[in-house]
């Protein structure tokens, strides 16, 4: 047993989120923000396109990730290479748009509209390259977050979630600095991702030594096709249904948050929006002392209704509101639902098919979700915008209406499976050997902003 094994992994996931929180909750405003005060002069679907290739990184890369781990190279070497990679891509990101802001600021002081648009579209499509790439690496080494800590942990079961936690840890401590530290509306945090996302990848490679299963898996199974027969279960596909609708909705606030408390007029918005990881936090101690197992669907029934529940407190609240209430809603969201998710998805599939299963969850609520997420929301804020000022009021109750719709399926549609997921469910072939390697999730961890 390697030693302080929990103590390397919490580490990894501190520096993994801080490098994903120094420049997803502020970057959005920056890009927004018009060139002659500082940032890109982007439109509201350019930004959504920009956020997009997470999601878009997701489904190009996802497949890749049983293939690379279970078969060819250690867990430690994959994850090091992709996060220095990720590293490196938004460096280049941070120079592309450092060395652009001067010239957009002058097109756009000249008054000449046509080439003001012409310009924002060469500054967008190689940063949004750039910003593929990078995401395409992430959604690699994400997964390999909870990979290498299943594998090593000795009792994965009890101890993963206070080192889940560390992850959370290092996006509050990294949202706290930016003000401090960085400008935030600026390039800065890309290269402070950056920085950070290199040192996680340095640090990646002297992890405990992971080797691939070789379970001799045939392709399909490597790629996890078996696992898609879960949907033959009412509460699966109900589950996976809601985790889709409740992760288009998540990306009016993740991506438009920070932007939103910016035109509210509050100062350093990045410093309150905190709150919501920091209630995360708190929930990831208190969900073991409300036994999941029992109160699955209630607990993951209070994450769908939190994510509707801040709708109309950022619609319509006073600040104090806003901040006691709405941006705490969230952290016990994420927690609550997408946290417990992850227990249902362990109990309702087999072993053999509990990490696919988990792949398929994430590939829908931090893939394909997102991606739908960042193009409504980026219309819904256009269709909202006259003359320069956006309805907010409106643009919350989208969050609202959608996601108690969708709490409303889960109550009806959803059931806590009684028992862990016995072999009958699903036909487990006469050639596998369940091992304890084969339990761990592939993916837990989702873009939050």
């Amino acid at each position: 047993m390697p030693r302080y094994v929990r103590t390397r992994l919490s580490a990894m996931m501190f520096l993994f989120d801080f490098a994903l929180g120094a420049w997803a909750v502020t970057s959005a405003t920056y890009l927004k923000t018009p060139a002659d005060a500082g940032g890109l002069s982007f439109s509201n679907v350019q930004v959504g396109w920009i956020y997009s290739t997470f999601a878009l990184g997701g489904i190009l890369a996802h497949p890749l990730v049983g293939l690379l781990v279970d078969r060819l190279f250690r867990a430690e070497r994959v994850f090091g290479v992709a996060s220095a990679l990720c590293g490196l891509f938004l460096f280049a990101a941070a120079g592309w748009c450092q060395w652009n802001s001067p010239y957009l600021a002058a097109v756009v002081a000249s008054g000449d509209q046509a080439a003001t648009e012409a310009a924002v579209r060469g500054v967008f499509w190689p940063l949004f390259a750039l910003m593929l790439a990078h995401s395409f690496c992430l959604q690699i080494a994400l997964p390999l977050c909870t990979v290498l800590s299943m594998r090593n942990l000795p009792d994965p079961t009890h101890q993963f979630s206070r080192v889940r936690m560390w992850g959370t840890v290092g996006w509050v401590v990294a949202g706290l600095l930016l003000g401090l530290i960085l400008v935030p509306v600026s390039p800065q945090p890309f290269a402070l991702a950056g920085a950070v996302a290199v040192l996680a990848g340095v640090y990646g490679v002297t992890l405990p030594g992971t080797r691939p299963k070789g379970t001799g898996k045939s392709l399909g199974e490597a790629f996890g096709l078996p696992a898609f027969a879960l949907f033959r279960n009412r509460s699966f596909a109900v589950f996976v249904a809601v985790a889709l609708v409740l992760s288009v909705m998540n990306q009016f606030y993740g991506v438009h948050g920070h932007r939103y408390l910016t035109e509210r007029g509050v100062s350093r918005p990045e410093r309150w929006m905190v709150i919501g990881q920091v209630v995360e936090v708190a929930c990831m101690f208190v969900i073991p002392l409300l036994a999941p197992k029992r109160n699955m669907k209630w607990l993951m029934l209070i994450g769908a209704v939190g994510g509707a529940a801040r709708g109309p407190v950022l619609a319509w609240g006073p600040d104090w509101l806003v901040f006691a209430f709405g941006v705490p809603m969230h952290g016990l969201h994420f927690a609550f639902f997408y946290v417990v998710a992850a227990t249902f998805i362990d109990r309702q599939a087999p072993p053999h098919l509990r990490a696919s299963a988990q792949a398929i969850a994430a590939f829908v609520s931090g893939g394909v979700g997102p991606l739908i997420g960042n193009t409504l929301a980026a219309a819904v804020l256009d269709a909202g915008t006259v003359n320069g000022r956006i309805d907010w009021a409106a643009f919350w109750m989208w969050p609202l209406a959608v996601c108690s719709l969708a709490s409303v399926a889960f109550l009806v549609g959803f059931r806590t499976p009684a028992e862990p997921a016995a072999e009958h469910l699903l036909a487990v072939p006469s050639s596998h050997v369940p091992r304890q390697a084969d339990a761990e999730s592939d993916a837990v961890t989702i873009l939050r902003g």
